[in-house]
């Protein structure tokens, strides 16, 4: 997965951001983290240890949301994909 589609992945999860009831504040607060983790990580790519940081963030997030959000849990295992190739 490109950084193209790392950006594609990162508006997909706004959109779902968006979609979120406005009493899942900790899920909104959570992805709100996340996006900004991921645009951080696309400003300053020869960061590693923010890279580790924020994979290991999507993992603790993917494991929080895979039953009760799994749109946002798509999105992020794609954005954990694209992480992986941007950085090899």
């Amino acid at each position: 997965m490109s950084e193209a589609q790392l950006r594609r992945s990162l508006t997909e999860l706004r959109s779902e951001l968006d979609r979120l009831e406005s009493e899942e504040a900790h899920v909104r607060e959570r992805l709100d983290t996340l996006i900004a983790g991921i645009e951080t990580r696309l400003e300053t790519p020869d960061d590693h240890a923010h890279h580790h940081s924020l994979v290991e963030d999507l993992r603790q997030s993917i494991l929080q949301f895979e039953v009760s959000h799994p749109r946002a849990t798509g999105i992020l295992n794609q954005v954990m994909a694209a992480l992986g190739n941007v950085s090899s």
